[in-house]
């Protein structure tokens, strides 16, 4: 995986990337709507470290920043709890101290002026100043479901400003493949052509 991370990391850089990448898979991939970046122009790709959270515990999440890898995206299932954060500047600082590359979280964010300061991509349902509380509970590294979509650790973690997708891991090198293809034959279109109808998608009749 190490070389599709590398290609992807240089598209992300253009924009865009998860739209491709959902094109990829099907024109699906996608979590749902509500997630959006904590910060303007903040994007992402990395392996998922799945966490799944205890009411208000957020003690798994800073288990899951310690154990994750170099170039990880914490992704959190919070069960749909927005009135607590499971993100804030004390994870940010704790992440981009391990080399992480960013976090989705199904639920809430707070400190979002720091975590602009730092540059840490996250991406959330909800903003709130409410704190999440210690208390051991949760889980690190299981299946999650986070934003309608089912995600393994290991996963691939597609974000920018349109949204964020995953890529199962069994599929990364094949999506990689194929937005390759895409990426090229969209570029090669745009150079040659502005009518309508050659611009409609393949298959839109």
């Amino acid at each position: 995986m190490p070389d599709a991370l590398t290609r992807l990391r240089g598209w992300l850089a253009e924009g865009d990337l998860s739209c491709t990448v959902s094109d990829a898979l099907g024109r699906g991939g996608a979590l749902s709507a509500a997630f959006r970046p904590v910060w303007a122009g903040a994007c992402v790709v990395g392996p998922a470290v799945t966490v799944r959270t205890f009411g208000t515990d957020l003690s798994a999440v800073f288990d899951a920043i310690a154990a994750a890898e170099r170039g990880s995206v914490i992704v959190i299932d919070s069960h749909g709890i927005l009135n607590s954060a499971f993100w804030g500047e004390r994870t940010t600082r704790a992440a981009l101290a391990r080399e992480l590359a960013g976090a989705v979280i199904d639920g809430a964010c707070r400190d979002v002026g720091a975590v602009r300061r730092l540059g840490f991509p996250v991406f959330s349902t909800a903003i709130t100043p409410n704190a999440g509380l210690p208390g051991g509970r949760g889980a690190v590294n299981v299946p999650v479901q986070v934003g309608g979509v089912p995600v393994q650790p290991g996963d691939l973690v597609v974000a920018d400003e349109n949204g964020v997708v995953i890529v199962p891991q069994a599929q990364i090198q094949d999506t990689v493949h194929t937005v390759s293809t895409l990426l090229q034959a969209e570029s090669l279109l745009f150079q040659t052509t502005t009518d309508a109808q050659s611009l409609r998608p393949e298959g839109d009749v």
